[in-house]
């Protein structure tokens, strides 16, 4: 490759595209690439896109049979080179020197090709540009940080929403069913309590008035003893005064007295008995009574046993479910220990750890996010400004206004402020907007970039129009790189150069 001044810039191809060899030179200003179909107009622009974008794939640019290929560009007194290799699976790499302006964005701002992000969407009646300008104006890394730091608070939050997690909410109410069954065992022990001290009240009434009753029964049995005793006594002397009869004069005296004796003596046992008979059926009335109370206290003592062991069976029960529901609180409370992520820590701790993250992102979302309207403004009004200049000093006729909405939606408004959607323009129309936008976008976003490169978009072009778009890029860009279709007849490919006000100049030999 032949040193060049410091404002050529050289640039060899080797096995790119159709290319199997060829060096060309561009000058400051317009440089024309003149070449029939299928002569690697396209392939020469692409191979030096590669040198500052890599928006066009690898395996676009090296040679389809080919398995090596390279591209240097000598600029500004450096040469820089860049390889392609073929690898065994078929894909192509990239290796080696990119230009020191390389910008990713430029391929969308600085490079007119078919698939150019804003050739292709206004040419296919596309409106939206909020993702082009968010590339241009490093808005979406603003919005992939965003997204990502939403992502992230949502993994979050639905971590929150784990099983773990669940279990720690449920613990307000598993906190308060163990303290119902605390209330509950504390109830039934002080059910016990009133139990065994009103049934030892009950069982010492019983047991007095059995006592009583006892008491009576034993006065009452010995008062029938006296009766029975008396009773006795009366029979035997009737007996003997029967016996004193016998032996004395039925007419004596004493005879009289005797048989009066007799009488009275069975009259007295008359009562005797009577008065027996109400006193055996008193102690019997008694000892149904003591029997009766016999039977109640046992009765008693055996409904006791009964509610006693209810109640213990009852706090048996209890103490097992307050077993049960502790060790629910211990898992609800703590993680497991072969928790691959938090094994055996405090659930409480760790969700304090989230939260706090979680609050750290929302704050760092709404930071970027207003970070990504502030420059997302700008950058739209600066872009709009841009193009409202770039249509006045073209001077091109019918468009009153073409502006980007709030929205970043595009509109184009025809003199007396009529609206024409975009998908109704001609092809000329859209190509002049198309380079408009993208003029206004490098004049944006990348002042400094030295190249606008338009590849055979002129087919349809409207000459006058492309003239004065052509000289208003030459005024702003220090090179204008247009591809073009030539006729057979014209040989191979070359690059005819022009500057303002000038015709056309001997190109540079070209080698094939």
């Amino acid at each position: 490759m032949r040193l060049s001044t410091r404002r050529r810039v050289l640039l060899e191809l080797e096995n790119i595209g159709c290319l199997n060899h060829i060096e060309v030179a561009f000058r400051p200003g317009l440089n024309i690439i003149k070449a029939p179909n299928a002569s690697g107009k396209t392939s020469l622009i692409r191979g030096f896109t590669s040198m500052f974008s890599d928006r066009v794939p690898a395996s676009h640019i090296l040679a389809l049979d080919k398995v090596n290929g390279t591209i240097r560009v000598q600029y500004d007194m450096g040469i820089y080179e860049r390889n392609f290799r073929r690898t065994p699976s078929g894909s192509v790499v990239a290796s080696g020197d990119t230009l020191p302006f390389a910008d990713e964005r430029s391929f969308d701002a600085c490079v007119a090709l078919a698939e150019t992000g804003v050739v292709h969407k206004i040419t296919g009646g596309g409106a939206g540009f909020r993702s082009y300008l968010e590339s241009l104006s490093h808005g979406n890394h603003y919005s992939m940080i965003i997204s990502s730091a939403q992502d992230l608070a949502n993994e979050l939050s639905r971590e929150l929403a784990g099983h773990g997690f669940r279990e720690f909410d449920t613990l307000p109410l598993l906190l308060t069913e163990l303290t119902n069954l605390h209330i509950r065992r504390d109830l039934a022990k002080e059910k016990i309590r009133n139990l065994e001290t009103g049934h030892e009240a009950g069982l010492q009434g019983l047991s007095t008035d059995m006592g009583e009753k006892t008491s009576v029964l034993s006065r009452e049995e010995a008062h029938l003893s006296g009766l029975k005793r008396d009773l006795t006594r009366e029979e035997e002397k009737e007996q003997q005064l029967v016996s004193f009869l016998e032996m004395t004069d039925d007419s004596a005296k004493v005879a009289s007295q005797i048989r009066d004796g007799i009488a009275k003596s069975k009259e007295k046992q008359k009562g005797v008995k009577e008065e027996i008979g109400k006193q055996t059926e008193l102690i019997g009335s008694l000892e149904s009574e003591i029997e009766a109370l016999e039977d109640q206290l046992e009765q008693e003592k055996e409904r006791e046993t009964q509610q006693l062991e209810g109640l213990k069976r009852e706090i048996d029960h209890i103490d097992k479910a307050i077993i049960l529901k502790e060790e629910e609180i211990q898992q609800a409370e703590s993680f497991p220990p072969d928790d691959l992520k938090y094994h055996g820590r405090l659930v409480v701790e760790v969700r304090s750890e989230i939260t706090k993250k979680i609050e750290w992102l929302e704050k760092v979302i709404e930071h970027f996010q207003e970070e990504y309207m502030r420059l997302m403004t700008t950058a739209r009004l600066s872009f709009n400004r841009n193009v409202t200049k770039a249509f006045e000093e073209l001077n091109l006729k019918g468009f009153e206004n073409v502006f980007l909405d709030q929205d970043f939606a595009l509109h184009l408004v025809r003199e007396k402020s009529v609206q024409q959607p975009v998908e109704t323009l001609s092809a000329s129309e859209k190509l002049t907007i198309s380079l408009v936008l993208m003029l206004a976008a490098k004049q944006t976003f990348l002042p400094d970039f030295p190249f606008f490169i338009i590849d055979e978009l002129t087919l349809s072009y409207d000459p006058e129009r492309f003239r004065k778009v052509v000289n208003y890029m030459t005024k702003r860009v220090p090179y204008v790189i247009v591809s073009s279709l030539a006729s057979i007849e014209a040989g191979g490919l070359q690059v005819v150069y022009r500057t303002q006000n000038a015709g056309e100049v001997v190109p540079e030999i070209i080698t094939s």
